[in-house]
């Protein structure tokens, strides 16, 4: 399946003349200012939709390559896949920041296999990604397989005695978090708790072993399953 990326899409055209109309409200600015901003707006929001576009084009023909039986052709006639792209690229187009775009990516090669989740889960979790930040997402990973993570990571495994809490984890295993202070850990713990993806509170002392396991519940695995890239 070929995707090409629409020349105006409504949400563009309701930005452009939203932008034009307020641009006609500031007095001493217009003629060549206004043309050199709409131009370069224009230009910015072009370069980063073909983009997404290109990226995801080549992401669903490496999948071909990789899974037995998978039709790209197919996904044409796909309504619950169509609306996964739309919903996609409405977030895609919003947003510069690559752990969301990766994970817009990989949403939709999920979106795309057979034994997707239905419409409703898919829906929910596009909210997910479009709501949460990177550190959220990046936390909840953490969260989700602490070992995992320090293995990925590289980072060295912090050494529980006894006892631990996951503020020590958290800490050993997001540096720039750790930096912005406890207050700041205890927030984006809570955004992920607000969003129903945790089982384990942040607070509290645990023993040592008990710091390494899971805190996520069943909607928190089944977010990230979905966010991560099948290939």
């Amino acid at each position: 399946m070929e995707i090409e990326p629409p020349s105006h899409s409504k949400a563009r055209q309701a930005a452009q003349a939203g932008l034009e109309a307020g641009l006609n409200l500031v007095p001493m600015v217009g003629g060549t200012v206004a043309v050199v901003l709409m131009t370069a707006l224009n230009h910015g929001l072009k370069k980063r939709q073909e983009a997404w576009f290109t990226e995801l084009a080549e992401a669903v023909e490496d999948l071909r390559g990789k899974v037995d039986g998978f039709d790209p052709e197919a996904l044409g006639e796909n309504d619950a896949f169509l609306d996964a792209v739309m919903t996609a690229t409405r977030i895609a187009e919003r947003n510069s920041q690559q752990t969301k775009l990766e994970a817009l990516r990989n949403a939709l090669l999920n979106a795309a296999l057979p034994g997707a989740p239905d419409q409703d889960d898919q829906q929910h979790y596009f909210r997910l990604i479009d709501d949460l930040t990177p550190t959220h997402i990046r936390l909840l990973d953490l969260l989700n397989d602490p070992p995992g993570w320090f293995d990925r990571t590289g980072l060295p495994r912090p050494e529980f005695g006894m006892s631990s809490n996951r503020t020590a984890l958290i800490q050993a295993g997001m540096p720039e978090l750790a930096e912005k202070g406890q207050e700041a850990i205890r927030r984006y713990y809570t955004g992920l708790e607000s969003a129903n993806l945790l089982a384990g509170s942040l607070g509290g002392m645990m023993t040592g072993s008990g710091a390494w396991g899971s805190a996520t519940n069943e909607l928190g695995r089944d977010f990230l399953a979905f966010i991560r890239d099948p290939r």
